[in-house]
């Protein structure tokens, strides 16, 4: 699953999400739900005017889920020995 982050030309800031090929509004059970199955989301598209702090931000979220989801399935196949 990606994460589409669009800024307008108001500085408004909208996340769509894109799961097999369908892009949507950004739905946190849906998200958390797609996170259960693919277990990892992609690098996310950042389009408008972001910030360097602002993009910077963005991928620091993506990266911190994807070391959570790591991190609990490592956790669930220790506890599977």
């Amino acid at each position: 699953m990606k994460l589409i982050f669009k800024k307008n030309e108001g500085a408004e800031i909208s996340v769509l999400q894109n799961a097999g090929g369908v892009e949507k509004d950004f739905d946190y059970v849906g998200m958390v739900k797609t996170l259960i199955e693919s277990k990892k989301l992609e690098a996310p598209d950042i389009i408008g005017n972001f910030t360097d702090a602002e993009k910077a931000s963005i991928i620091s979220m993506v990266t911190f889920i994807n070391k959570e989801l790591e991190d609990d399935s490592t956790d669930k196949d220790k506890l599977a020995l």
